[in-house]
């Protein structure tokens, strides 16, 4: 520990390599190369033999080695390469998917979109995702933001629009440009799991056959709802100014922030800068990014639970200059994750809090 706690907060963490736009920059150029290297290897496989003999023999050897780069894909997908999934060992995406989509959860599409959501799995979450019915934009602009602070893949907001059901405004936020060229990639390439339609997947709901009409219009939006998932490079803590003055473009100002805001290991990373007042920082600026209602939802592996609840209660909200009334985060509820004993003390590998703006 580098620092001793004062009583606003813990002590802060030693620095280290990962709490450098560096080593996330390194990390996100070697997965666009292993992505660039298996696309390259792929169109190689595919390529026909100059002679134009043995036909059959070539097919045979094509659609073989197709089956082969699919299983490479497949395990891509799950983690072969760095960057392509956050906490996964602790299965934190699916259950964030879960607690977002429950009915308990005030802003989940089984709340705001009442009959016009279509089916899914158990509280939202299951793997059979939601079937979309099709919204006027005006009607897309009522239902709830979420932003996602350290969008690494972008994955998540994919996860959420796919299987969640959010339909509303998706921004995806790094400091990492790599980062955000990565997200934009497999936005467009779809070689992510969360990316894949429902007929890709194993019993999905697009290979019902009850609700034809509203199935296939549920598909097509599904579809076209990538492209509305808006990925910007942006560095939180060099950008107060910036939304002072009103100059960032995707920021929703007419409601006051986002409804929803994701961190998923980002406080982690700026907890491990060699500036500790950034650390400090950081709580109060992404509260303020959320509109005074709405929900900042925090994962992390470098704090336990109660830290967290620690940095951020006490944290002065917003970005407003001057703003004597810019509230408060309290706790709304905490994601649930196996527990485990070691040494006489129980804990857990990763917590997930969701405070509320008041």
């Amino acid at each position: 520990m580098a620092n001793t706690a004062d009583e606003t907060h813990p002590t802060h963490l030693s620095p280290s390599e990962l709490g450098t736009k560096e080593y996330w920059e390194t990390f996100y150029s070697r997965t666009l190369t292993h992505i660039s290297t298996k696309q390259k290897n792929v169109a190689d496989d595919k390529t026909p033999a100059a002679d134009g003999n043995n036909e059959d023999e070539d097919l045979d050897g094509v659609k073989d080695s197709d089956e082969e780069n699919e299983d490479e894909d497949d395990d891509y997908n799950g983690d072969s390469d760095p960057g392509t999934s956050w906490f996964s060992e602790h299965n934190a995406p699916q259950k964030v998917l879960e607690f977002l989509t429950r009915d308990e959860f005030p802003l989940a599409p089984c709340n705001t979109l009442g009959s016009r959501r279509g089916g899914g799995g158990e509280g939202g979450g299951g793997k059979k995702g939601a079937r979309k019915t099709v919204l006027s934009a005006e009607d897309k602009k009522k239902q709830p933001s979420v932003l996602d602070l350290g969008t690494g893949n972008g994955s998540m907001l994919a996860l959420l629009r796919k299987r969640g059901g959010f339909v509303g405004d998706m921004v995806g936020v790094d400091y990492s440009g790599k980062s955000v060229e990565l997200a934009r990639e497999l936005q467009v390439t779809r070689r992510h799991d969360a990316y894949q339609t429902d007929s890709e997947d194993e019993g999905g709901v697009g290979s019902d056959d009850d609700g034809d009409e509203e199935g296939a219009a549920g598909e097509g939006e599904e579809e076209e709802g990538w492209d509305e998932i808006q990925f910007e490079e942006w560095d939180i803590l060099g950008s107060e100014d910036e939304l002072r003055a009103g100059k960032v473009g995707w920021f929703p100002y007419n409601k006051g922030g986002f409804d929803i805001v994701l961190d998923k290991g980002t406080f982690d990373a700026v907890s491990l800068m060699a500036e500790k007042n950034q650390c400090e920082r950081y709580p109060g600026i992404s509260g303020g990014l959320v509109r005074k209602g709405g929900f900042l939802v925090v994962t992390s592996c470098n704090w336990t639970e109660e830290e967290v609840v620690q940095w951020f209660t006490s944290a002065s909200i917003g970005f407003e200059a001057g703003d004597s009334d810019s509230g408060k985060l309290v706790v709304w509820g905490r994601v649930q994750y196996p527990r485990f004993r070691f040494g006489g003390q129980e804990g857990q590998g990763v917590c997930t809090v969701c405070f509320q703006r008041v």
